[in-house]
């Protein structure tokens, strides 16, 4: 009896603990502060108020280049050269689905463009490995399971086998490309997974949101890679990892469809079911299409 009372205590203060977490989640960060200061614009001399000048956009702070001017413009060529990558990196990790969702929602200036954050962290994430000599395979082989299918002597398997080892290898060069391939497939086992929710979303807005989700794998693996010399599926901790990498995006999907952690939690056990089926399905179609050939 003693016992159930100490775990209804702790179950109780992980509850409190979720809901302050939440209410804090909730709060925008950062509040764009309006400014009446009058400005002349250095480059088209018009008169405005603000902090950019409505002709032609240029920043009312511009003023004298100075030292810190070559680290800002160094971190331009890489996209990094703006505040809201910062911001975004953070709220990413602290409040990821309500982050999202204000992106979504219109407040697209205050954050970094998925698109844009996915291709500079992949590169980020490929010059870790290169600095650290950790070879990135960014796709399992599958000359085992092919060989269980079809056979070491079969022509037709040696065909299939060929085949979509290219596909593979081609997706490990482009990885930025094989990530949208992936999440696309994620986007539409979400929506399968959600469709009941009372908050919803297009498929386009989904897929923006998964863009984010991929950021945060690979920020995550990044810092395996920099920290640990090793990719996330070869450390002997990678089941811990795959359980934050779970949660986060189970976080995600709370706070981004505005629901319970525990309900988002069954949702999310369904959308990772479905996503299985969804990509057994076309792995099925593909090795069929390739049989018929």
């Amino acid at each position: 009896m003693g016992d159930c009372n100490i775990e209804l205590k702790i179950f109780k203060q992980i509850s409190t603990w979720a809901k302050q977490y939440d209410q804090w989640a909730q709060v925008r960060k950062m509040h764009p502060v309006l400014i009446n200061d009058s400005h002349v614009c250095t480059n088209c001399e018009t008169e405005y108020q603000g902090r950019f000048c409505p002709q032609c956009g240029l920043k009312a702070s511009i003023s004298r280049l100075k030292v810190k001017n070559l680290f800002q413009n160094f971190l331009d060529i890489w996209g990094l050269g703006s505040r809201p990558m910062f911001r975004t990196l953070g709220e990413l990790f602290t409040r990821p689905g309500y982050m999202i969702r204000e992106y979504l929602s219109g407040h697209q200036p205050l954050y970094f463009p998925p698109f844009k954050m996915l291709v500079v962290t992949t590169v980020i994430y490929l010059l870790a490995g290169w600095v650290r000599d950790v070879p990135i395979d960014g796709l399992i082989q599958l000359d085992a399971i092919l060989d269980g299918m079809t056979g070491d002597a079969s022509e037709r398997g040696m065909k299939l086998r060929n085949y979509l080892n290219t596909i593979f290898a081609w997706f490990d060069d482009h990885l930025a490309i094989g990530v949208i391939v992936g999440q696309s497939i994620s986007v539409l086992a979400t929506r399968i997974a959600y469709r009941k929710a009372e908050v919803k979303w297009t498929l386009v807005e989904l897929f923006f949101a998964h863009i984010y989700l991929a950021v945060q794998y690979y920020v995550i693996a990044m810092a395996c890679i920099l920290l640990f010399k090793a990719e996330l599926d070869e450390l002997p901790a990678w089941g811990v990892l795959s359980l934050v990498i779970l949660i986060y995006q189970w976080l995600t999907l709370a706070q981004l469809y505005n629901m319970g952690f525990w309900k988002s939690l069954v949702k999310s056990i369904f959308k990772a079911l479905w996503q299985f089926v969804i990509t057994v399905g076309l792995t099925v179609l593909v090795v069929i299409s390739v049989m018929v050939i």
